[in-house]
C-alpha cells in the first residue's frame, strides 16, 4: 500500500511540472555606460565659510541671503556641497538664484516641520542636484543639499527635531515647486 502511495505522489509531482522554456534575449548593442561627472573645485573664486552647527530650521535661520543652487552634487558614491571647507565652489553648478524673503520662509517651514519627515518615501540613490547656501556678513553659515529623486536631504543645520532627512511625498512636491519657481532645469 505504501508503495502505491509513493508511486501516486511521484506521478502527481511529475505530472504537475510543466516544461517552461525561457525566452532568450539577444542584444544587438551593449548599453552605453552612464556618463561620469568629474568633480573638482574652482580656485579662481572663493568665499568665506564658517559653518554654524548650532543653526536650526525649527528656530528660523538668521541670515542675509539664501542662494538656491542647481548642480550635480555627486560622483559615484560620494556627494558634495556646492562649496567645500576651503570656500571653493564646485565645478558642476549649472544655475544659481537668490531666494526672496517669502521663498526663504517657505523653505524653512518645509525643512523645519516634523510632518515633512512623517511616512517618508525614500529610495537609495542620493544624488543631490538642489542645494541652498545661507550667507551672513558675506560668509557661508549653512549648506543644505537635496535629492528630489530619492527624497532625502543633508544639512549642516539641524532639521526638525527627531528627523533623519528622509522626506515624504508632500515635502518633495513642495520642494519641487520651489525648484521650478526658481527656474531650475532638470540636469
Amino acid at each position: 500500500m505504501r508503495i502505491i502511495k509513493y508511486f501516486l505522489l511521484a506521478f502527481l509531482i511529475l505530472a504537475s511540472c510543466k516544461n517552461v522554456s525561457k525566452k532568450e534575449v539577444h542584444y544587438t548593442e551593449i548599453p552605453p555606460k552612464p556618463p561620469r561627472t568629474k568633480i573638482f573645485w574652482l580656485k579662481d573664486k572663493t568665499v568665506n565659510i564658517q559653518i554654524d552647527h548650532t543653526l536650526s530650521y525649527s528656530k528660523d535661520i538668521k541670515c542675509d541671503s539664501v542662494i538656491g543652487v542647481n548642480y550635480i552634487g555627486f560622483a559615484g558614491e560620494h556627494f558634495f556641497n556646492p562649496i567645500n571647507e576651503k570656500g571653493q565652489y564646485i565645478n558642476t553648478i549649472i544655475q544659481t538664484k537668490k531666494l526672496n524673503q517669502k521663498q526663504i520662509s517657505r523653505l524653512s517651514t518645509i525643512i523645519g516641520n516634523k510632518k515633512t519627515y512623517k511616512d517618508p518615501n525614500i529610495a537609495a540613490c542620493y544624488e543631490p542636484r538642489l542645494a541652498f547656501i545661507y550667507f551672513k556678513n558675506d560668509t557661508v553659515i549653512c549648506q543644505t543639499q537635496i535629492c528630489l529623486s530619492c527624497n532625502q536631504l543633508h544639512s549642516s543645520a539641524h532639521i526638525a527635531d527627531g528627523a533623519d532627512g528622509n522626506l515624504n511625498k508632500e515635502a518633495v512636491k513642495k520642494l519641487t515647486e520651489l525648484h521650478d519657481e526658481l527656474g531650475f532645469k532638470e540636469n
